[in-house]
């Protein structure tokens, strides 16, 4: 059997993706954290991208093979273990995969409007953020993204529907789930999993808080100042 290691940074929510995963599918890991402001030289022979998550795969032979990326991780946990997380029928696989690839782009606007110190663009990421969680909204079944399954692609959307939330929570006035009730009952439903909450230091919230908190971003300020 092979053994797995996970390579993470606590505040990662590539990571949690892929320790969403291996918690859903109780797969045995081991996770090692490191700070990505001061990568270890080992890290970084390891990491063809210099980025987190990187899956150290051991074999019976004692053969390390290294994953990165989030998505390649988890379809290979998905492929090695019983029962799919991803539905049978080609096109709605495809059509998941796609809806994973698109939820990775809005966590880049999630994190650039975590950052900026630039009231104008905060408000034009809010909309664009908001304009992302309207596309789930439409194909949003409930409880999860296709019904009763939790998928692939509830394990790589529920990171950023969680700081997503707590973007809401510190500047309310930015409306982030305006519009989108099937996708704030999807977060409620993941949130609820254990899985999620066991795919994260607990301490995490506070973590991204003080994440936020201290960058000279428009966030940032006005936490500052509470």
């Amino acid at each position: 059997m092979p053994t797995y290691k996970l390579i993470s940074f606590k505040l990662c929510p590539f990571v949690q993706r892929s320790t969403i995963t291996l918690e859903e599918k109780r797969i045995p890991y081991t996770i090692d954290y490191i700070d990505l402001s001061a990568k270890p030289a080992w890290f970084l022979e390891l990491s063809p991208t210099g980025k987190v998550p990187i899956l150290l795969v051991d074999d019976d032979a004692g053969r390390q093979t290294v994953l990165f990326e989030s998505a390649v991780i988890n379809e290979y946990l998905d492929d090695v273990t019983e029962g799919s997380l991803f539905p049978a029928d080609p096109l709605a696989k495809a059509q998941q995969r796609a809806m994973i690839e698109f939820a990775s782009l809005a966590l880049v606007d999630q994190w650039k409007l975590s950052v900026s110190s630039d009231e104008a663009e905060v408000g034009k990421l809010a909309l664009e953020l908001n304009r992302k969680l309207a596309r789930f909204e439409q194909h949003v079944v409930g409880p999860f993204y296709a019904g009763e399954t939790f998928s692939l692609l509830d394990a790589a959307t529920t990171p950023l529907l969680l700081r997503t939330g707590w973007l809401q929570e510190m500047m309310p006035e930015l409306d982030l789930f305006a519009g989108v009730p099937k996708v704030q009952a999807w977060l409620a439903a993941a949130t609820a999993r254990p899985s999620v909450q066991r795919s994260a230091v607990p301490e995490l919230r506070e973590l991204y808080f003080d994440y936020v908190k201290g960058k000279a971003s428009v966030i940032g300020r006005r936490l500052a100042r509470v």
